[in-house]
């Protein structure tokens, strides 16, 4: 009897071997495991910092097959049942991330990341527009077609028949896929420079940009055609010319860039609004700026997907003219922070 259900075994084999879609035995199917390999670059995260773990969604022959999520982000085994698949990643998981949503992460086509909308006690949006959380730094890898197939089961049986005569009831067998992955960043940084006269009685700063994508497919590499606008959190201030008091803002947001994976061009209607609080702690200057064909794309820095460049104005042409206010003290601090100021005028600047 032992002798038939083993040549029953190795006709099985020989089936799989020749297409026959039916499947190994459950004891032998339990013990496959494939460790998938892949392959980081250290600069998926800024400063070369790898992130802490990855989660994997893998597909196969087209169907959703599973979720591992792990620590590890050099490699994974996993449990894989003949067939062909492909497989996206994304660093850490959904869960992780709080200022954004995840969507159709079971469909390899249409998975998405998207932008939660935020409140502003300051910002008034207009009809239609949203007002989004800005993204946080994140990858996704997309792999190759690759089979687990029957030749693989076949190997496995014959490994189990040389151990069952060695006397070992219960061998796990692992067999290495090599699936190379490169995770490439989702998020871009937005780079602006304004130039202001009378820059040492700007006291704090608050912006947006508009027309920005709020979304991203994670297995398409392209952004959404769903807009949104972003706050610009990040600003310092430089003094280029004490003498004729003129400096530049710097302002930094990480953003998925521009909706229907757009680059920069001169057809784009985007726009910043800046408004200034001034060193009397009472008067704010405004502006929009209209910066659709002002926008460059430069090198981006380690672990940025781009980099978009803005420079408004010059030492000598700066755009922002800040009335000649009095201090109400001789400190001139200039802090970034985002207060509830009084409406001020606003001036709105083609460039």
């Amino acid at each position: 009897m032992r002798g038939r259900r083993f040549i029953w075994a190795l006709i099985a084999a020989a089936v799989l071997v020749a297409g026959c879609a039916i499947e190994p035995n459950l004891h032998v199917r339990r013990a496959i495991k494939v460790i998938v390999k892949v392959l980081w670059k250290a600069e998926v995260y800024p400063d070369g910092v790898k992130p802490t773990g990855v989660t994997m969604y893998l597909f196969r022959d087209g169907v959703f097959h599973q979720r591992q999520i792990t620590p590890n982000v050099d490699s994974c085994a996993v449990h894989l049942e003949p067939g062909k698949y492909k497989l996206y990643l994304i660093s850490q998981s959904p869960e992780e991330f709080g200022g954004m949503e995840f969507s159709n992460m079971n469909d390899f086509d249409s998975a998405k990341v998207s932008l939660l909308e935020t409140k502003s006690r300051w910002y008034t949006k207009s009809t239609g527009e949203v007002l989004s959380a800005n993204p946080e730094m994140m990858v996704a890898g997309v792999s190759d077609e690759f089979e687990i197939s029957g030749e693989m089961i076949e190997k496995m049986l014959e490994d189990l028949k040389n151990d069952n005569s060695k006397g070992e009831s219960e061998v796990v067998r692992y067999y290495t896929v090599r699936v190379p992955v490169n995770p490439v960043p989702v998020v871009s940084q937005y780079w602006v420079s304004v130039y202001s006269e009378n820059a040492d009685l700007l006291r704090s700063v608050r912006a947006t940009t508009t027309g920005m994508a709020r979304s991203f497919y994670l297995t398409q590499d392209k952004t959404g055609d769903d807009e949104c606008v972003q706050i610009i959190t990040d600003w310092k201030l430089t003094i280029d010319d004490p003498i004729s008091r003129v400096g530049h803002l710097d302002g930094m947001v990480t953003t998925f860039g521009f909706p229907r994976g757009e680059l920069p061009s001169p057809a784009r209607d985007a726009s910043l609004n800046i408004t200034t609080l001034l060193s009397d702690n009472s008067t704010t200057d405004s502006y929009v700026f209209m910066v659709g064909n002002g926008i460059t794309l430069e090198k981006p820095p380690e672990g940025y997907r781009h980099l978009y460049r803005l420079v408004l104005g010059s030492v000598d042409a700066p755009v922002m003219h800040p009335p000649d206010v009095r201090p109400v003290d001789e400190r001139g601090d200039f802090s970034a922070t985002l207060e509830d100021w009084e409406e001020g005028e606003i001036k709105e600047v083609n460039m």
